[in-house]
């Protein structure tokens, strides 16, 4: 992501109607999240949850943040039931909880470190649906997830046609499941626009 801060600083980085940011934009906001969980002392090895309505770019802003501050993120879509949120939570550890608004809610002490978090430090954790018994959740690291990144672009990219800041990417899915992995990072490795849709 700061890669393609660096390289792409004037480009549209996210297009959530009311909310149109650039690179050198977004990343201003993710450090702006940042800083106010690393003020309450949330780092590396810590998980917070994200419950943040879909088709905003403040569920991409929490993500992102949360990622910042060296710490997973564990989403959960802000129309599941309470139920489901606090299971996913809980089995989790979530240290804090960002909701809408960018509101941040403390459920213990964090235990992270400071720092920036290295490949096998995790990134995100993503539960289950459930539909077979208890969510599981599954950690996916740093490193997996910029291999994750990388094989995505070789995959559906080719060279003649390279996806860019002329592009837009649509993520239509939830940030509770795993592909939204790859309607977020396809935009954001390659300084495309990332255009949330509502559930």
């Amino acid at each position: 992501f700061e890669a393609t801060v660096q390289a792409h600083a004037g480009a549209r980085a996210i297009d959530a109607g009311a909310t149109k940011l650039t690179y050198r934009e977004l990343a201003d906001e993710v450090e702006a999240v940042r800083a106010r969980l690393c003020g309450l002392g949330i780092g590396v090895g810590d998980r917070v949850g994200v419950r943040v309505s879909s088709g905003t770019a403040e569920l991409y802003l929490a993500i992102l943040g949360v990622l910042a501050a060296g710490a997973a993120y564990v989403p959960v879509d802000a129309d599941d039931p309470e139920e489901r949120a606090e299971l996913v939570f809980a089995e989790a550890g979530v240290c804090a909880v960002l909701g809408d608004g960018l509101s941040v809610s403390l459920r213990r002490a964090p235990k992270g470190r400071r720092g920036k978090p290295g490949p096998a430090d995790d990134a995100w954790i993503i539960f289950t649906s459930g539909s077979t018994g208890t969510p599981k959740g599954v950690a996916v690291s740093h490193g997996a997830a910029a291999a994750f990144v990388d094989a995505e672009a070789r995959l559906f990219l080719s060279e003649d046609e390279p996806i860019g800041p002329h592009d837009r990417v649509l993520a239509g899915l939830s940030v509770a499941f795993d592909a939204s992995c790859e309607e977020m990072w396809l935009a954001w490795r390659h300084g495309a626009c990332l255009v949330p849709a509502a559930r």
